[in-house]
């Protein structure tokens, strides 16, 4: 197994997977028997958002002895995901499909219980560097994956959507509920990422399917890709790698962070579960900070590094979400402290970072 992928079969050496797989699967014990001999496509499973769903469904398969909820799992480089998962692929459980063009006939003939569309270009850097390729990207894939529902007859789809619909969070807004009516600037490149959510939100809504749709916002994980232009994933790269945080405003915006195991933990809720709404935001209100208290926080568990403000004529946008419908249905156990540590340690075990955290785990 390569440094990257060290559970590959789930049985590698990082303390924090094993034991985030086992807390998502006592959390939702219900919902997972829920989905025991069903079958699941979903796209984005080779992801950092939805790669912790896969795993858990087969942590559960593995230990719960009921018949196996099989996984269907798109992929532009199967390979990957054929050699991640070769155990449950030799056992049929897992199913690895190419799929390198956005066309619903590349999944014709097949039939899925439920499907959960997690595929996306997120990162704001490539968003902007191609952002008609982008959107025309991530529309088409959603509209596959609609057809391919539709087909099938599945029971429910689910759309992993983001915060980015609502375009920036106007300075009177504390919290920015479902009911929001702003939108993207489409004017600025990078609307391409938040339209072609709308877009795709659309798409589902109207599908005729029973439909959920999670509005996620910021997600912290062990599986989180360290070369993409997202805040957390900058700031502990600057503290492995330089031993010093800079920031490019003075860290006053805020968001809300989500550890990746009450994400999937909501994510499986919003796939079997009774719910009274249709669309979610996704957040954690224990994980809800500054920027610069995330910078502060991460290099304390390094051993308390310096941390630079910049200038605060930057413009400092905050991106919060109102929750109340999200903690009907659970309530986040992870807040921001230890979803940091638990990050930090896990990229570390398996070799991405080379400085070792000091905060012990808990």
């Amino acid at each position: 197994m390569s440094a990257e992928d060290p559970i590959g079969r789930l049985d590698g050496p990082d303390r924090v997977i094993r034991e985030d797989l086992d807390d998502i699967v006592r959390a939702c014990p219900d919902e997972m028997r829920r989905l025991s001999g069903s079958s699941l496509l979903l796209t984005g499973g080779s992801g950092f958002v939805a790669r912790y769903l896969v795993e858990s469904v087969i942590r559960f398969n593995e230990i719960s002895g009921a018949a196996p909820c099989v996984l269907t799992l798109p992929s532009r480089n199967p390979e990957l995901l054929m050699s991640r998962y070769r155990r449950q692929v030799d056992a049929k459980e897992v199913v690895v499909v190419e799929w390198t063009g956005i066309r619903a006939d590349d999944l014709a003939g097949r039939r899925w219980d439920y499907v959960l569309h997690g595929a996306a270009t997120a990162d704001p850097v490539r968003v902007a560097q191609d952002p008609e390729g982008s959107y025309r990207d991530a529309i088409g894939m959603a509209a596959s994956v609609v057809d391919v529902a539709k087909s099938s007859g599945a029971k429910r789809i689910v759309l992993i959507s983001s915060g980015a619909v609502y375009g920036d969070q106007p300075a009177h807004v504390s919290e920015i509920p479902e009911t929001f009516g702003g939108g993207p600037d489409v004017s600025a490149p990078a609307a391409a990422y938040g339209e072609a959510k709308r877009v795709s939100e659309l798409l589902f809504r109207r599908s005729g399917l029973d439909h959920r749709i999670a509005r996620v916002f910021s997600v912290i994980g062990p599986y989180q890709d360290l070369g993409l232009s997202f805040a957390v994933p900058d700031l502990i790269r600057q503290a492995a790698n330089r031993g010093l945080l800079q920031l490019t405003g003075d860290g006053s915006a805020r968001r809300s962070y989500c550890y990746a195991t009450d994400l999937t933990v909501f994510l499986v809720n919003l796939l079997v579960g009774d719910l009274r709404h249709d669309v979610y935001n996704v957040g954690c209100r224990q994980g809800t900070a500054s920027v610069g208290e995330v910078a502060d926080t991460i290099a304390a568990i390094f051993g308390g590094l310096e941390v630079r403000r910049g200038s605060a004529a930057e413009p400092q946008r905050n991106y919060v979400p109102q929750l109340d419908r999200m903690y009907e249905v659970y309530a986040p156990r992870v807040g921001l402290r230890e979803a940091l540590t638990r990050t930090c340690h896990s990229l570390y075990a398996r070799g991405l970072i080379g400085r070792q955290p000091v905060t012990a785990l808990g």
